[in-house]
């Protein structure tokens, strides 16, 4: 008999055990990098992006390290997974899944936008195309 676990009966060891290091499925990755095609394609020739990234793959202290090393140098909680520049204009796009924004995201939103900048949570490839479109971007 063997001793290995099906992936349901891993998920449910680390979730009765309440362990919260389970892997997650990564459902924000393919949109972000659809995405990241589609402005590759649409964006007028003299615009600019940039993806800041705010997580790490990593765990423990060497992650509390990079974490606290990032912050000194300027990294924001909440900012934004992507920034466009174009004709001395900030645009920012929050990519989400299925989930909400966090406090931190709301904070930065709300800072970005009186400061000027155009700002969008997106769900999905069709949804940032239209918003793209309604800032004038393609």
């Amino acid at each position: 008999m063997s001793n290995r676990m099906t992936a349901a009966q891993l998920q449910a060891f680390y979730k009765a055990d309440g362990d919260h290091s389970a892997p997650r499925q990564d459902r924000e990755g393919p949109i972000h990098k659809g995405i990241l095609q589609l402005l590759d394609l649409a964006l007028p020739g003299d615009a600019i992006y940039h993806h800041s990234p705010n997580e790490l793959d990593m765990a423990g202290a060497e992650a509390a390290r990079q974490i606290a090393k990032a912050r000194k140098l300027g990294t924001k909680p909440g900012w934004p997974d992507i920034e466009i520049i174009w004709q001395g204009r900030a645009y920012f796009l929050e990519v989400k899944a299925d989930s909400s924004q966090s406090d931190a995201q709301k904070d930065i939103q709300r800072d970005l936008v009186r400061a000027g900048a155009s700002y969008a949570v997106v769900r999905s490839v069709t949804e940032a195309e239209a918003i793209l479109k309604s800032w004038g971007l393609t």
